[in-house]
Formats: structure tokens, sequence, C-alpha cells
């Protein structure tokens, strides 16, 4: 791995490290385009880390290019402006700035754009539901005027280098895929000429810049970009002085997790394209995707598939990555788990990128403590360690108490899936960052309203999580049944060959991938029309194509359960009197309640009480980190 602590050059550009920051989407501009506060905070901590340069996250040329409405732009002086404030924040870290320069064609978003996507046919684009209008010649031709118009003003700004976006399903690419561009035309006759007038466009208006270009390896898709069919692209790369060839995977419309690097895919079909696009390429090779294992990174190294290494993600969870990777200092890393649950998730409700493991990556360092204050906190999920973590870096003395015997709460739960066999990389990353604080963990102890007034201390923070939802349902008691809870932290055993699943939102279709791997039969119900629906979509959708896959599960949503006879269960489904076989064992799986008893007997009598995470309201990891970092940091 020491390979990559070594200088590169690239053009007149000069590297200290092979480490650089892939362009990951942010949406923290406004919709005028404007740079905000959150972007200042996210690339000052990323630039103090050890990367020698940064992407920026994808800028559109138009604004009929864009994928979101919050995404930045650069085809006006005045968004120019705006992106000169972060190449002026990097250069002052000494890290280089590259601009990844997009249009997203079929993959753009009509809320952003304020009309429909433009393409090079009209082909639908699955992920967005979206069918293009066919761009005209004249649109085509104003596109590439466009990408050099933003190579200008890009440099004009400041930055060191240009990346142009061609591939990840987006502009250049569709071009290049016989299955979307069906035009009749030279560009439709020629599928490579607009990625040849747009690579040309830049290079011509960069002068000695260096420029590269991102594509994707495979785009693990029928009918879709392989290396092979990169190979054209390379060599036009090739010939006209492109200095870089990034490699990511996937694509925008068709195979999003690829795109994203999601936690449940494998990772040799990664490494075998990156093997065979090392084959072809003379440039020097970025590589891209679920990079920061020191072992991926070895191997990567040995075999010599890249002369670079790109990381977004992971820089998100740990700006410092670089540095502790040179430090060889791999125990105090704090590892993504790819589960796209505070970045994705976040950026394509609106909400700005975040982080489960890392809640301040997008904010302001708070100001110093007036005071030096004894803490309490209960509760050692992920809501009370990110408390404690940050209570104590800030000066104070903080005491843990845990009723279990480990941290984690139901962090604890989440690698028990099958997709998500990957959480367990930041859950030990957060219990490793308590450990090694100054924080005294009480574990095994119950804490009582005689306990805290014992300790006598300024702040208590409640962080006691939730417990299950039991519905009453006419005939349950007759039933062998157990909690979610139960069943994920083997409390019970599940009895039978037949069981049926209360509740299918995240927790009740986990445990019915599990049951269905062991060849029981599932029937899992929904209130509601939406199975999961609070689940991080792309995990939700591989996980329901694995499920609707299976003779041996039956979802039903619009389904509520009535009571329990001794002839079956009658349910109410999809507003008809159903009445399902019996089943051996019942498991529920509808919701969580706050375990809020501890702060009720409280919040009248101690005056700096606080209570987060699910023992506030149950919702995701992504709040209760969130929730957990805002009390840490208030005192």
């Amino acid at each position: 791995m020491e390979r990559f602590f070594n200088p590169i050059k690239l053009g007149r550009l000069e590297l200290r490290n092979r480490f650089i920051m892939a362009p990951i989407k942010t949406a923290y501009g406004t919709p005028e385009g404007k740079v905000t506060q959150r972007h200042l905070n996210f690339y000052s901590k990323v630039s103090q880390g050890g990367v020698s340069l940064i992407i920026l996250e994808p800028v559109s040329v138009l604004k009929n290019g864009k994928e979101h409405p919050k995404q930045l732009c650069i085809d006006s002086k005045e968004c120019a402006s705006e992106l000169e404030k972060i190449v002026k924040l990097l250069h002052k870290n000494s890290t280089y700035a590259c601009l990844n320069l997009n249009h997203a064609g079929r993959a753009a978003n009509p809320k952003a754009t304020g009309g429909n996507p433009k393409a090079p046919s009209p082909v639908l684009c699955p992920s967005t539901g979206q069918t293009p209008q066919e761009l005209t010649t004249e649109e085509i031709k104003e596109i590439i005027t466009a990408f050099g118009i933003a190579t200008q003003r890009a440099i004009e700004a400041g930055f060191d280098a240009i990346e142009v976006q061609c591939g990840h399903g987006y502009l250049v690419s569709q071009f290049m895929r016989k299955s979307i561009n069906k035009r009749e035309d030279a560009y439709g006759r020629d599928p490579l000429l607009f990625a040849k007038r747009v690579l040309e466009e830049v290079t011509s208006k960069a002068g000695d810049t260096p420029v590269f270009i991102r594509i994707s390896g495979s785009e693990f898709v029928e009918g879709g970009i392989t290396p092979h069919e990169n190979q054209a692209l390379i060599a036009l790369a090739e010939e006209l002085g492109i200095k870089a060839i990034h490699v990511g995977f996937g694509n925008a419309c068709e195979t999003p997790p690829w795109y994203f690097g999601h936690m449940a895919l494998p990772e040799e079909p990664q490494l075998e394209v990156l093997r065979e696009i090392r084959g072809m390429t003379k440039p020097p090779l970025i590589a891209a995707g679920r990079m920061a294992s020191k072992e991926k990174l070895q191997k990567i190294a040995d075999e010599n598939l890249s002369d670079m290494v790109a990381f977004g993600r992971p820089l998100i969870a740990d700006p410092l990555l670089v540095n502790k990777l040179e430090a060889e200092d791999y125990d105090s890393i704090v590892y993504c788990g790819y589960c796209l649950q505070g970045c994705l998730f976040n950026v394509k409700a609106g909400l700005g990128l975040g982080c489960i493991v890392n809640p301040g990556i997008d904010k302001e360092e708070p100001p110093p403590p007036k005071e030096k204050l004894k803490c309490v906190v209960v509760g050692a999920g992920p809501a009370g360690i990110v408390a404690a973590i940050n209570l104590v870096q800030r000066g104070h003395n903080v005491k843990l108490y845990e009723k279990e015997k480990e941290p984690g709460g139901q962090f604890r739960l989440a690698p028990l899936s099958p997709l998500k066999k990957n959480m367990t990389r930041p859950l030990n990353s957060l219990i490793k960052q308590l450990e090694t604080s100054h924080v005294e963990i009480i574990f095994g102890k119950e804490v009582t309203v005689d306990l805290l007034k014992s300790e006598a201390p300024n702040v208590v923070i409640i962080a006691t999580g939730s417990v299950p939802n039991v519905p009453h349902i006419e005939g349950l008691k007759t039933q062998y049944w157990m909690t979610g809870v139960d069943f994920f932290t083997d409390k019970k055993s599940v009895k039978g060959e037949r069981v049926l699943i209360i509740g299918a939102g995240m927790v009740g279709v986990e445990a019915a991938e599990i049951l269905s791997r062991e060849n029981k039969t599932v029937v899992a119900t929904k209130r509601t029309d939406t199975i999961a629906n609070d689940m991080e979509p792309i995990t939700r959708n591989l996980l329901l194509k694995d499920l609707n896959s299976r003779a041996n599960v039956k979802l039903m949503p619009n389904t509520t359960v009535k009571r329990f006879t001794p002839q079956g269960v009658e349910v109410v489904s999809q507003g008809k009197d159903t009445l399902l076989k019996p089943f051996n064992t019942v498991i529920l799986t509808a919701g969580m309640e706050p375990s809020d008893a501890l702060y009720q007997e409280l919040k009248d009598s101690i005056e700096k009480l606080e209570i987060i995470g699910d023992s506030k309201e149950p919702r995701s990891i992504y709040w209760a980190t969130q929730e957990g970092y805002e009390v840490g940091v208030k005192y």
C-alpha cells in the first residue's frame, strides 16, 4: 500500500499522494445554485484529512441536466463565483480542486430542471420513471458548447483539474449505448461522436489544465457498457491527452446499487473489471468504489490494478482516513458501512448529505464550553454513545450507564440481516470510539431516580431506546408469538414451518428474508399499501426483488389481522375478508414505542434533562446519532 503515498504527476499537476476524493452529491446548495455554509464545513473537514485532490460534487453544465434541485451548476458566472469559495478553502488547506462536469440526460430530475429530461432518444430511465424527450441537433450542440464554457469558468474560478463524467448512465454514456441511443443521424451512427465532441471541446478550452474522464468500468446490466465497450472511449481519451481514467461502476438509471456501491454487492466482480480496464489503459487509472479497507487497498497495490484510489463515502464517515492510513492507525478509523442511509437517502430527500457515524460532517465547530460539567448518559445505543463521546471531547466528566452487558443497542441487530453484514464496520467503529474515549462506562446497571440523585449530575441525557409495540389482536394469546426484537436477539426460537409476520416494515421484511432462506413458509402483512417504506430505497429494492422471487414468501400490503381462531387467521386484505391457514409462529414487527419511563419520572425535578434517540421518538439510526451529536455539543 506504500506506493499510494508516493507522489504522482498528472500533466502539470503533481499530487503529493495518490488518494483523492471522488465526487459525492451533497444537496447542500440552494435552488439558485449558491454555495452554503454546510458546503464549507464539509469540504473544510475533508480537505484537512490527507487527500491530495478533491473532485467536487457533480455540477451540471446546464440547468436542464440537473439531477436534483440542490445540485450546483456552472452555467453562469455567478455560479462559478460560488464554486470559487470552495476552491479557495481547499487551496488554503493545501489540497487541489477538481470539478466534475456532467449533464444527466435521461437521469435528470424534472423538479430540478423545470421541464422534461432530454436524451439521445426517448428511452425510459427506470430509477426516475421518466421518459425523456429526444435532443435536437441544435440542443446537442448547445450542450457540447456548455461543456467548453464550463471548463473556462472552472479554470477562471481556480480549479486545478477538470473531470468529465463519461459514465454512470449520464448523457455522454447514453450516446454510447445502442439500447438507449436509437438516433438515425450522425450521433446515432457513431455512438462515440458525442463523447468525442465533448472531450474535444473541454480539452481545447482547458489548455494545460489536466482533464480526467470518469467511466463505468461495467454497468452490470444486459445491453449496458462493459470493459470491452469502454475500449474505444479509452483510446479516444489517450488520443486527446486525457491525464487519468477514473473507474466507477453501475449507472444511475438501471443499476444504482453498483453506482452507489451498496454494501450488499460482492467485490470480486469490481476487481475483475479493474483487471480488464488495466490491460487497456496507458493514462493513469483511478479506482473507486468501496475502497476503504486495508486488505482491499493492499490487493489493488499488489496486483497493480490502479495508480490512484478515490474515496467517496469513506471520507464522509472519517475525513481523516488518509492521514490514519499513512500513520497505520487502522484501529481509530471510522469505517463506512455503505448503507446509504445518511448520504444518498438524505440527498434524494432534499435534506442534504449526512452520515450515521459522523453526524458532525456538515456542522460548524461549536464554541468551547463555558464550564466543565458532570454528565450522566443513560443508554449506550447509537444516540447515547455519540452524546457521551462528544460531551467528553468537550472536556466534561461523563458517566455512561447501560443496562445490558455491551454497548450498541439496536444497532447490533442491523448486521444480522444478510444484506447488511457490512454494518459491522460502522458499528465496531462507533464502539471503538467509545472505548478509547474518556467516558466512564457502567454496564449491567439499571438506572433509577435514586441512583441519579446520588450522582448529583449537572446534565442527564436519557437515551433508553424503544420497546416493541404489541398490538391488541383477538386470540393472540392462543398463539406462539414473539416480537421482532425477540427474533433477532434469539430470545425465542421459531417453531414449525409456517410463520406469520405482522408488520412488513424494515424489521419485518428482514426477518422474512432470513426465514425464507431457512425454507420457512412466510406471510408478511402490512396495514398500508407500502411494504418496507422505512428502508433506504436501494436496500429496499434489492430486498423486495429477492423476496418476490421466492415461492415461500407472500407479502400482503393493505392487510389487517383481525383475530386468531382455531380455523386460521382472519384478515381484511385489499378490503376483503380472508381466512389464512394457521401458523406455527407469529412475529410482531408492528413498530416500536419510546422507552421513556425514566424521563417521565425525572422531567419535573432535573433542570438540564435531555431525551434523545428512540426514547424520544423511534426513527432511524441517522436521527439517533444526529440527536446524540446535537446534545453532545450543546453543553
